[in-house]
């Protein structure tokens, strides 16, 4: 029977640490004070809440305010690995914040709550675009609205009907989204009004900025197709963007802002109009064969830099079984190794012996251990798709074994290294 040196030892806690999925063993911590932003008091007797994203906003732990606004969640199911949300519902909003910990495993998150009003007094649209794509006989419109909530002292505008804004009746029901937490795309319930092409939304509209998208899609006629943006607040500045800069466009109190030849797309601009004021736009002429040239570039290029709008929750994933299941995994896992480990360590030795460079301190172990490190951590934060992750883990998993087997291993740069020349 062979006994296992410091080597095999030293390997097989290496490699149960970097097989272990992040925050297995560790314990958090998520503390903070809840706060109200009108009154500058603290709020008593609220009730937080910490959700997980990944298990589809599951919660995973909740806790009520103190006299002094604060709150306290922790347990051994906590991981600070793990990406949560601390998240609170007041007079009809909810309030959400990202927990990040530290390197003992705290996080403080303090959240900021409104008094709602039901006044709409304040409350303007500092800029909205439009961009209208004429191609072939259908015509996509996009209208991005930036709410500005400037109310004194500062109140969120909370109702069944806090947006209101219309579209052309031949668009149907558009699809509406709110830019969220981490600028993720929140879709809207919509309510439609008394008119056709009518709808409203029921989003608080809390201090600050709010961004509205609304996308729609008709049927082009050459001869001549109206569209009717706007919106019941006031607006500060619209721009309007066409495509192809070759249609014929007719759209009172806007100025022609110019022409971008390279993408054949003409740019209208107008500014201060009144509130509830109907922004008619009449586009006629041929509409271009397919999308503007460099559109598709330009949309691969936005999703690569906004990857963490496109990260998926995957039910029933490894990292949501139980602690104990995986704890037990891993222990086989271990176990397995070590019996391997044990059956090849004289190969292993005699192969150490025969090389010159056996005894030298390898730098590629240490790139490797960071790379799986930078790996997990930017998992954790929420900036890694969940495939992509477990595929990044397993591969390098692979090259893990492989450098056990292989004497020299293989030269591996840092992972955060390789992302960054991707």
């Amino acid at each position: 029977m062979h006994t296992l040196k410091a080597g095999p030892v030293r390997a097989v806690l290496c490699l149960a640490a970097i097989l272990a999925p992040a925050g297995l063993f560790a314990h958090g911590k998520v503390s903070g004070v809840v706060s109200n932003g009108t009154t500058n008091r603290p709020v008593a007797n609220q009730e937080v809440r910490l959700l997980m994203p990944r298990g589809g906003m599951q919660q995973v732990g909740t806790a009520k305010t103190d006299a002094e606004g604060r709150f306290s969640i922790s347990g051994a199911d906590l991981g600070p690995r793990s990406f949560y949300l601390v998240s609170t519902d007041f007079q009809g909003a909810p309030y959400n914040a990202p927990a990040t910990f530290d390197a003992g495993g705290t996080a403080t998150v303090n959240l900021t709550v409104y008094d709602a009003m039901q006044s709409d007094a304040g409350l303007r649209v500092s800029a909205v675009r439009v961009l209208a794509a004429a191609e072939g006989q259908g015509l996509r419109v996009q209208e991005d609205y930036t709410i500005q909530n400037s109310a004194s002292p500062p109140r969120a505008y909370a109702g069944n009907s806090t947006f209101r804004f219309h579209v052309p009746a031949e668009a149907g029901t558009p699809a509406v989204t709110v830019t969220g937490l981490m600028n993720m795309p929140l879709p809207q319930t919509l309510s439609a009004g008394k008119a056709p092409g009518e709808f409203s939304i029921g989003y608080p509209l809390k201090p600050g900025v709010t961004m509205v998208n609304v996308q729609y899609s008709m049927p082009f006629n050459p001869s001549g197709v109206k569209l009717d943006a706007g919106t019941s607040f006031p607006i500060d500045q619209a721009d309007l963007y066409v495509y192809p800069s070759t249609l014929t466009i007719v759209a009172p109190g806007f100025e022609a802002g110019g022409i971008d030849n390279p993408h054949q797309i003409k740019k209208y601009e107008a500014w201060q109009l009144a509130s509830a004021t109907s922004l008619p736009i009449q586009l006629s002429g041929e509409g271009a064969s397919g999308p503007p040239p460099g559109a598709e570039q330009q949309g691969q290029a936005q999703n690569e830099g906004q990857g963490h709008r496109d990260v998926k929750v995957v039910p029933n994933s490894v990292a949501e079984l139980n602690v104990p299941v995986l704890a037990g995994f891993v222990l086989l896992l271990f176990w397995a190794l070590g019996v391997r480990l044990v059956r090849d360590w004289p190969a292993l030795q005699k192969a150490r012996v025969n090389s010159p460079a056996s005894h030298r301190y390898d730098p590629n172990l240490e790139k490797l251990l960071n790379s799986l490190v930078d790996l997990d951590q930017l998992f954790a934060a929420g900036k890694m798709a969940e495939e992509k992750y477990w595929k990044e883990r397993l591969e390098l998993k692979v090259r893990v074994a492989a450098m056990l087997k292989k004497t020299p291993p293989a030269a591996l740069e840092p992972y955060a290294a390789r992302q960054n020349s991707r």
